[in-house]
């Protein structure tokens, strides 16, 4: 059998678009029809049908996913998201709260909130283009958004694992700076970690996934560490000349790589 999927006509946004790529990568055996107008009553009652970011009613027993008629609602991807129990996974995604926000509260507040005028300039064309085409025909793109979906959910559990890792972190201090020491060669989640963290790190060592050293690299909250001191030095083998990554040779005892960390910091 095939299910059907209603969502609103007109313009297409990122909030039904990847509300539904969630159902269908949830449902990876079931073919679905995606029709973009407004639901009859019929329809909103049915169960069997899915009705999202329209209908005027939030039901997940129903399978409705509107927010629109209540402003405390999150927006239909996080309601969808929540009933397919997935959201937990997935709001840690970085952008998961923002994506939420722009589409119940716009970008002049949301825009506000993360201190800039600007948000236009952060608009995806990709995302833009994807969306045409969604509006203008969905059904030929249903393969394209089930594993959209699936690469979402994927992803959010990788880095759900990423920052379990980094919790367990090793941590010193050198000068009044911090720096995480991962025994790991992927620093995948350690930016997202340590911006979680009350007292953010400065620069972060892991094992170099490209040679036999070590990777040293600033976090973003700490632009006055520069690696860009280390070039020339016998025991490195690269330096970034924007001074915010370098790596060594070899995998120098700890207490060598700390003591590059040191050189690299402010005097």
């Amino acid at each position: 059998m095939t299910e059907l999927i209603i969502t609103h006509p007109g313009s297409s946004h990122f909030d039904e678009f990847f509300a539904l790529c969630l159902i269908l990568a949830a449902h990876p055996d079931t073919d679905f029809t995606i029709e973009r107008r407004e639901p009859t009553a019929e329809e909103v009652a049915d169960p069997a049908t899915w009705v999202v970011d329209i209908g005027e009613d939030y039901d997940p027993a129903k399978r409705n996913y509107d927010h629109h008629q209540n402003i405390e609602l999150s927006a239909s991807f996080v309601l969808v998201a929540e009933a397919l129990g997935c959201a937990s996974s997935l709001s840690a995604l970085p952008w998961w709260r923002f994506k939420d926000r722009i589409d119940r509260f716009g970008p002049a507040k949301v825009g506000a909130e993360i201190g800039t005028t600007e948000l236009r300039t952060t608009y995806s064309p990709m995302e833009g283009w994807m969306l045409d085409m969604f509006a203008a025909d969905p059904d030929p793109l249903i393969p394209i958004m089930r594993r959209f979906g699936r690469k979402a959910l994927d992803s959010a559990q990788r880095l759900t694992d990423q920052l379990a890792l980094w919790s367990k972190a090793k941590r010193v201090t050198i000068n009044g700076y911090g720096i995480l020491i991962g025994d790991t060669d992927d620093s995948e989640g350690a930016q997202e970690f340590n911006f979680r963290q009350a007292d953010p790190a400065a620069v972060c060592i892991t094992r170099d996934s490209r040679g036999d050293g070590w990777k040293l690299m600033r976090f973003d909250n700490a632009p006055e560490v520069n690696f860009a001191k280390l070039q020339g030095r016998p025991d490195i083998r690269f330096t970034h000349k924007t001074g915010f990554v370098a790596k060594t040779n070899e995998r120098l005892p700890e207490a060598e790589v700390l003591e590059l960390v040191r050189l690299a910091l402010p005097e």
